[in-house]
């Protein structure tokens, strides 16, 4: 909202390091982009914290260096700009990819530092949803290795019951008490 955006997609960094597609608002994204390598855009935006304007990009390459972005970003005229998530560390979380606004409007200075701002805090939130959701996984693994312990525990008193039977069996198999 803060720059008029309607649609917008996320991507973050997985615990391998690699930065996934996570999530969309108003815009679900063809397989092709879900998919594209983000490595090397990552790390241009890691290292140079700043916000990447899709079609001065596609008009004046040279303002961004080193930038190479795949036809799956430059094909798709409706996205405007990719916003960095870096935390105060300068770890990048992730970043965003936001749809043109409905009214054309340019993208001053101002509107880069809000949304240098708002990425930094949306990059807070993002790490705290990541770090949830690993926490609820251990929580889930840490479960499950209760209950095979448990399953494993009792499987071990019946082996040690049958071990007993069949040791016996073979003492008493003529007392029909026994059988």
């Amino acid at each position: 909202e803060i720059v008029d955006s309607p649609a917008g997609l996320l991507w973050a960094r997985g615990e391998d390091g690699r930065f996934r597609y996570l999530g969309h608002a108003n815009m679900p994204p063809d397989p092709a982009l879900r998919a594209f390598d983000a490595t090397a855009l990552a790390a241009w935006l890691e290292a140079r914290d700043w916000i990447v304007e899709l079609e001065e990009f596609r008009q004046n390459r040279e303002l961004y260096g080193e930038l190479r972005l795949p036809p799956e970003l430059l094909d798709r005229s409706e996205l405007w700009l990719i916003v960095p998530l870096q935390q105060e560390d300068r770890d990048l979380i992730g970043f965003i990819i936001l749809a043109r606004p409905r009214a054309p409007r340019a993208v001053i200075w101002e509107d880069r530092d809000l949304l240098k701002t708002a990425g930094r805090q949306i990059a807070g939130y993002v790490a705290l949803s990541i770090a949830s959701e690993a926490l609820s996984h251990a929580r889930q693994f840490e479960a499950f290795n209760r209950l095979s312990a448990f399953v494993a525990h009792d499987l071990k008193n019946v082996v040690a019951q049958l071990s007993l039977i069949e040791k016996n069996a073979q003492k008493h198999r003529d007392k029909p008490a026994f059988i």
